[in-house]
């Protein structure tokens, strides 16, 4: 891609930061995203809560709008694919409608474990960079970059007159990088900035870095 869009930025050599929660190798061309926790709403309505049931669809079109959008050849879905076993059959339809445009890789998450046997699922996934796994289990991954999810990171900007705006947030350490949580039930865990990280606050619209003057996030 010659020019980036506001809600698209260049965090390494190659690789797009998306605001709608993903991370695109522009020559390997892997798609990434974690924690869909697909079917939260199948989950509380069986336990009697009754949350509306939007958000589910609004997985589904986003993801499948990414994959139309950057045509990659693997979809590596970084653990938590459902958020219990209530979900498993909505979610192996949803894997065969990505398999009509690319392959999926599903990473096992904490939330995963009911599905073995169910849908195919993997340890973890790897390329000659980097090393990708849920991120629940320390990994050793030698010279690769960690890719992980699990952890739902967040960031807050503020206006200086009182509001403030918490975002899903995509963290790069030196040897490790935590994905946003792409399921929109998810407000995040907030992500104190150090000199060691650089932080990137998600938005359908525009990806934004924290400086690294930037108060911590509370």
């Amino acid at each position: 891609m010659s020019s980036l869009r506001a809600n698209q930025a260049l965090v390494a050599d190659e690789i797009l930061l998306d605001g709608r929660l993903a991370l695109f190798h522009q020559r390997e061309r892997w798609l990434a995203v974690a924690d869909l926790h697909f079917g939260y709403e199948l989950s509380q309505r069986a336990a009697g809560r009754l949350v509306p049931m939007w958000g589910m669809a609004s997985i589904a079109e986003r993801l499948l709008q990414l994959v139309a959008e950057y045509r990659p050849s693997r979809l590596v879905i970084l653990g938590d694919l459902v958020h219990d076993k209530t979900a498993a059959g909505a979610a192996g339809e949803l894997l065969e409608r990505i398999r009509a445009f690319c392959e999926p890789i599903v990473v096992v998450g904490n939330h995963d474990r009911q599905l073995r046997g169910q849908v195919e699922m993997f340890e973890s996934w790897e390329t000659e960079r980097f090393y990708f796994h849920h991120g629940h289990c320390l990994a050793e991954a030698e010279a690769r970059i960690q890719v992980i999810g699990h952890h739902h990171p967040a960031g807050t900007i503020r206006d200086g007159a009182g509001l403030r705006l918490k975002c899903p947030a995509f963290v790069q350490q030196s040897r490790c990088w935590i994905m946003p949580a792409f399921s929109p039930w998810s407000s995040g865990t907030s992500w104190s900035q150090d000199e060691q990280s650089r932080v990137w606050l998600c938005t359908p619209e525009r990806v934004l870095r924290l400086p690294e003057s930037e108060p911590a996030p509370i």
